[in-house]
């Protein structure tokens, strides 16, 4: 899961970084592109972070069963 937030942080950064070089400047294709590539893979890790958030947080032991009932 660490592994996971590392990449997206490194992409949030890359794709600020080129905001704000769009606030002076227009951005290039190549630039403008990578712009959509990045968000486009932070929407496929922040999913798979999700995805491994849940399996981590449901693997313990007292959220196996539903919340608001009683184990049998």
């Amino acid at each position: 899961m660490e592994d996971t937030m590392a990449k997206i942080q490194a992409l949030a950064k890359e794709r600020f970084n080129l905001y704000l070089l769009a606030g002076h400047q227009h951005l290039t294709q190549d630039q403008q592109e990578r712009v959509q590539r990045i968000t486009a893979d932070l929407d496929v890790l922040w999913d798979q972070h999700r995805r491994e958030h849940a399996a981590e947080v449901w693997s313990r032991p007292q959220l196996q069963r539903a919340p608001g009932r009683r184990a049998a």
